[in-house]
């Protein structure tokens, strides 16, 4: 490992720690295996990616040890904050010293079951194969073609639940592609028709909504922007001009990610948090710890600006045939038990919960029960912009010192 590896490792052990910067104290230097497991060695090693090209769980080193769902990293650290308590004034990860925290987020990949004329048309678009076309077509009818489709049972179900519960999160918005589409991608636009609370608007005029109501609204980056310079800027551009505001944090449609190009794309984007790290067939911790960090680029040498706040909870994998196939009894169980690993930690549990699955009651249950468990836990619960703007001002308070 070369120095500026070293050194970076040195302030993010420091800065989780919580030790200001004018402060005399011997950093502990974090374990090669756990230094492997952050700067995700493996995955720069590896250039194998699964068939949707991305890191597959079964390829993690701490999945074939039975450690993915302990953040170990984490652990390390919990033992080094207390050490450091004892003679030290360390400043909290939390706000008002709260226990852990709870980072909600939503990929929104459909802003309706129905679909407009338009979306059905971009849809067949990147149909892989005449087959694949007739399948759309076949979508499209069941699911119903209007002009301007409810968002009934999609994304107004996901908002109710948040204002039940009094919280905020973040709701991740794409924009489909000029050129560079991929058949995986989502098919909507800002300008789309669309009915939202009974209400006749468009897909920005839904977003201006949710911004003016404390919603942090970011970029579905798509599938293509991984890894193709200059899409990812080019879509924030789009999102910012219909928001008419400015767009902070993304999470990679597809989880479509790459270690060694995507990051480095977001940061130049000018984007500032992104959750993408996880899986789509597993939950956990890919990268051994639940904690906010800045990427450092191996191969560049340099810590990136770029703050990722890793996804643990990705309700996909929970409930679904391709994924771990738990019942709704078990996805809650598994929820909980990844919660109170992380609380031990004093971490940030994130979660992805798609609008359009909570269509679906076992979905709506089990995103329920993970709200109910983080308020009796007395988690801080917030979007991913409230996690990136405390940690910001946190590292800030930390260099002042």
């Amino acid at each position: 490992m070369n120095a500026a590896a070293r050194s970076y490792l040195e302030r993010t052990v420091r800065s989780w720690i919580g030790v200001p910067a004018g402060v005399d104290y011997p950093v502990p230097e974090l374990p090669e295996p756990l230094a492997r497991l952050l700067l995700r060695v493996e995955e720069y090693e590896l250039a194998y990616r699964g068939q949707w090209g991305c890191w597959e769980f079964g390829q993690s080193e701490n999945f074939r040890r039975g450690a993915l769902w302990t953040c170990e990293v984490d652990r390390w650290i919990v033992e080094r904050r207390a050490e450091a308590a004892a003679t030290l004034d360390l400043v909290p990860l939390w706000p008002d010293a709260s226990p852990f925290a709870v980072c909600l987020t939503h990929d929104v990949d459909f802003v309706s079951h129905q679909v407009t004329p338009a979306q059905v048309m971009r849809s067949l678009q990147t149909a892989p194969h005449a087959a694949g076309v007739a399948a759309r077509l076949a979508r499209a009818v069941a699911g119903g073609v209007r002009r301007a489709p409810a968002m009934t049972e999609a994304l107004e179900r996901c908002v109710a639940i948040e204002r039940e519960y009094g919280v905020s999160a973040s709701y991740f918005f794409t924009v489909f592609p000029e050129t560079g589409s991929d058949r995986v991608d989502c098919v909507y636009l800002p300008g789309d028709r669309c009915t939202f609370e009974g209400r006749p608007t468009t897909v920005a005029g839904v977003m201006r909504s949710l911004a003016a109501e404390g919603f942090d609204v970011g970029l579905h980056g798509s599938y293509n922007s991984a890894t193709v310079p200059g899409m990812l800027g080019r879509q924030r551009q789009v999102l910012e001009d219909a928001l008419g505001a400015e767009v902070t944090t993304t999470r990679q449609h597809f989880l479509h990610w790459d270690v060694r190009i995507t990051p480095g794309l977001q940061e130049e984007a000018g984007l500032a948090a992104d959750s993408t790290l996880g899986f789509n067939r597993n939950v956990g911790f890919r990268a051994g710890t639940s904690l906010p960090f800045h990427h450092f680029d191996l191969d560049a040498g340099r810590e990136l600006r770029l703050l990722e706040v890793p996804l643990v909870v990705h309700d996909g994998p929970l409930l679904r045939a391709d994924g771990l196939e738990l019942d709704t009894e078990g996805a809650i169980a598994v929820v909980r038990q990844l919660f109170r690993e992380v609380e031990a930690c004093g971490g940030v549990a994130t979660l992805l919960f798609h609008p359009n699955s909570l269509a679906r009651d076992e979905f709506q249950v089990v995103y329920r029960a993970a709200l109910e468990h983080a308020r009796e836990r007395g988690a801080w619960i917030t979007s991913l912009r409230g996690v990136s703007d405390w940690w910001v001002e946190r590292e800030s308070r930390l260099s002042a010192s």
